[in-house]
């Protein structure tokens, strides 16, 4: 201990510029109050130009860059220059970097005797794991010592998700970032996130931080937003046509050509992945036609039969962006039974099953019986053959009427002339000539 003492007093001064740069040089959205989730909230606080008396951390009201030092924790997306802050808006698949500030507001007088180092340094560090639609999620550092007052200060940040997401520490990624020996250092996820990960300055005294800011510095991690999630299609083609449709038309006797394609569209690894079928009666499976395609088998192979239309057909485990394609057959019925004359529509049903829920989707089929008898013949039935009788009926009236009402006038015609006469004699110009 009193050699590092010593070794303090020697390099303070040669080591206050550039420690003092490496947290300032970090973009930093300048804030003068705290936010609301923050603690304890009675502490004393100091300023840059009247610091502590005794070992304490983040206390300042007036950091020249980070503004009030009780808003220690920030975050920002990785990889970008954006301004570390207190809110961000999460984006499927990007990562993100949480900022823990570590500052022991002792006087740096104090370091020479002891008095202003902190001891027994920790940091935890806290993530939830899911967040919902529209919720925030709190990410949070406590920072305790064995020595300091209070003992334990802790600052959150706020993570905002528009949809279902999980969040995942970025291995490694948990880094100290000062001007000591110990810049650079990764440290141990399962502390961090436990019951804590040691701090240092200095690599070779883990747990000790002179006071003053040339020793401030900060932790930065990562962290990845994943979404599970998937798709399925399914289309068909009809005999040996390879123009797969969601809707197809066919025959009775007609073979059906079946595609599934399953496609892992989120962001994390699906184990698993089950696919099942659904066959409408009218079809019947081709023995021996089940045919599976991967990302990691492009060449594919023939499954056994029975497990796509029973318990389901477990194709295996995809990383993020692999995929899958399942083919078979089925054989419309010819029967009238099954398909009668003229429209019938049935649909083919699928689902794909994985530890982040199920998908469905379906194919319709319209199969045209158009083999059948017209709808109707020649109207024969007891009311036409009615009709026409009496169409008959009424010629053979008339004609009869006709030739008795003849005979009639020529029998007339002859007892008044007393002779035989031609009706056309007798009748003319519509007299009756005698």
């Amino acid at each position: 201990m009193k050699a590092q003492l010593k070794k303090l007093a020697i390099f303070s001064e040669a080591l206050v510029l550039a420690a003092a740069m490496v947290p300032m040089a970090m973009p930093i959205e300048t804030t003068q109050a705290a936010n609301d989730d923050w603690g304890p909230q009675d502490r004393a606080t100091f300023t840059w130009d009247s610091p502590a008396s005794y070992p304490t951390f983040n206390s300042m009201k007036n950091n020249p860059t980070l503004g009030d030092e009780r808003n220690f924790v920030r975050v920002r997306e990785a990889d970008t220059n954006e301004k570390y802050s207190d809110n961000v808006n999460l984006e499927v698949g990007k990562e993100y970097e949480i900022y823990t500030y570590v500052h022991n507001n002792a006087a740096a007088n104090l370091n020479a005797s002891g008095e202003g180092i902190a001891s027994g340094v920790m940091i935890k560090a806290e993530l939830p794991k899911q967040l919902s639609a529209g919720e925030a999620g709190v990410v949070k550092s406590t920072i305790t010592a064995d020595n300091t007052k209070p003992k334990s200060v802790y600052d959150t940040a706020f993570l905002h998700a528009t949809s279902t997401v999980y969040l995942r520490y970025v291995p490694n990624s948990a880094t100290i970032h000062n001007a000591g020996s110990a810049n650079g250092q990764i440290l141990d996820a399962d502390s961090l996130f436990g019951a804590g990960a040691g701090y240092a300055y200095y690599n070779s005294d883990w747990g000790l931080v002179p006071g003053c800011n040339e020793y401030a510095g900060y932790v930065t991690y990562r962290v990845k937003v994943d979404q599970p999630d998937f798709t399925i299609d399914k289309k068909a083609a009809v005999n040996s046509s390879d123009s797969y449709l969601d809707e197809i038309d066919a025959k009775p006797g007609d073979t059906v050509n079946f595609q599934i394609d399953y496609t892992n569209s989120g962001t994390t690894a699906q184990e698993n992945v089950t696919i099942h079928d659904n066959m409408p009666e009218g079809l019947e499976y081709v023995a021996g036609s089940t045919f599976v395609k991967t990302t990691a088998d492009p060449e594919g192979k023939s499954m056994p039969d029975g497990y796509l239309f029973d318990a389901g057909l477990n194709i295996g485990n995809f990383q993020a962006g692999e995929t899958a394609t399942i083919t078979y057959q089925a054989k419309l019925s010819d029967s009238t039974e099954k398909f009668a004359c003229g429209d019938t529509v049935i649909y083919n049903d699928a689902s794909v099953a994985s530890p982040n829920g199920t998908e469905y989707d379906k194919v319709k089929i319209k199969v045209t019986r158009d083999d059948c008898l017209p709808d109707s013949l020649p109207k024969t039935g007891p009311t036409e053959i009615i009709a026409a009788s009496i169409i008959i009926l009424i010629i053979g009236i008339g004609g009869t009427y006709w030739f008795m009402s003849y005979q009639k006038v020529r029998k007339t015609t002859s007892q008044v002339a007393g002779e035989e006469k031609s009706p056309s004699d007798i009748v003319k110009d519509g007299f009756i000539n005698k």
